[in-house]
């Protein structure tokens, strides 16, 4: 075996569950009658689906080399063993282990002081007459009262009372600070999980034809069925649903918009409704916004919405967009003092509440990339 036989697009497609019927029967053909082969992308899988530290792409050929040299040892030595293609799944696949990161020289790391603190949950309702209500100086239990719309307060969420009637449509807005997410119920029954720095603008009672919010940032969201159309707006995708669930991440600061469905059936909409798609459980649609253009792929949508079970998943993931994305997190600013650390691609499954410091250490075991600390900022530096 060598490393040209081996396509490794196809075993990350397989792991993301996102293969054509061709590539599936090429990989099949890969794997043939070998035991060892099968054993290997099967291990590779469930081993992929755990929480794992950090490693970059780089690390990932070497541990290729590492085990292909321990399989001629192995061969020679006329032993054959399951456990060496477990192994094998552990060092050589996607997210890095400590199997092959401990037999990396450790790297020193300068403990930063004051340690930068996680972003504020100080979480605001906007009634329909301007007023600002800081939901974290409000005891759960009490309810809101909005022009005869009652809003419950619950711990760390917010729910409305259905088939509330309301003479004029009387709109709020909850928003949600760096480091803060909050979960709330709409009128219709509908769910929606907000991720920091975000807003959602929404009807306090749904009419009865159309149900339309406005999300700027980041949301997940559980529609209820059987209750009119449900349209979320963006400041450049429109998504139509029935009654389904999904993700929408359109950060202003980020080079596209995403729509990820999970299970049901939407419609997204872009340019003025001039590009148009329909999408099925597992797709997500992607608008660029510097080409206008709109692409549709399958996904694994699973690493799309963990951020709603406090977990951030990076997949080949540049540096640049996951330094973006923790800045969102945490109290935090950064700065990168050499622009192709920027490009440096990164894997891994980490707790969203470990400290920023402990996160980007794993960052650091890899030997690629080092921080340094000066207050509430964090160098990116080789």
């Amino acid at each position: 075996m060598n490393q040209k036989q081996i396509d490794w697009t196809l075993i990350r497609k397989q792991i993301d569950d996102c293969l054509t019927d061709e590539e599936r029967e090429r990989l099949k053909r890969w794997v043939g009658d070998d035991e060892g082969r099968r054993h290997f992308v099967e291990h590779a899988c469930q081993y992929y689906k755990r929480d794992l530290p950090v490693i970059d792409e780089t690390r990932i050929s070497e541990a290729w080399l590492h085990f292909i040299q321990n399989q001629r040892e192995k061969r020679r030595r006329r032993i054959f063993s399951l456990c060496t293609w477990s192994a094998a799944a552990v060092v050589i696949l996607v997210v890095g282990t400590w199997v092959w990161l401990s037999n990396s020289p450790e790297i020193p790391i300068k403990r930063p002081s004051p340690m930068i603190a996680w972003g504020s949950n100080s979480v605001r309702l906007i009634i329909s007459d301007g007023t600002e209500i800081n939901l974290a100086s409000k005891e759960p239990g009490q309810t809101i009262v909005d022009k005869g719309v009652n809003v419950q307060l619950n711990k760390e969420s917010l729910s409305y009372e259905e088939n509330q009637l309301t003479k004029d449509t009387l709109y709020h807005t909850v928003e949600v600070p760096r480091g803060g997410e909050y979960h709330l119920t709409l009128s219709d029954g509908s769910q929606v999980w907000l991720n920091a720095e975000s807003r959602l603008t929404y009807p306090a009672a749904f009419g009865a034809s159309e149900r339309r919010v406005r999300l700027e940032g980041e949301a997940y969201f559980e529609v209820e069925s059987g209750k009119g159309r449900f349209v979320v707006e963006t400041g450049d995708m429109n998504v139509r649903v029935l009654g389904t669930a999904f993700n929408v991440n359109a950060y202003k600061n980020e080079a596209a918009t995403r729509t990820t469905l999970v299970h049901g059936k939407v419609e997204v909409m872009t340019g003025g409704d001039e590009l148009q798609q329909v999408l099925v459980p597992g797709e997500q649609a992607i608008f660029d916004r510097e080409s206008g253009q709109l692409e549709v792929k399958q996904v694994n949508t699973d690493f799309y919405t963990r951020w709603i079970k406090g977990q951030f998943v990076f997949r080949d993931t540049p540096l640049r967009d996951i330094m973006r994305t923790l800045a969102r997190w945490y109290e935090m600013e950064y700065e990168f003092t050499d622009a192709e650390l920027e490009s440096l691609c990164f894997y891994g499954v980490i707790s969203r509440f470990e400290r920023v410091e402990g996160l980007l250490e794993q960052f650091e075991k890899t030997g690629k990339v080092h921080f340094e600390y000066r207050g509430n900022k964090v160098i990116v530096k080789k």
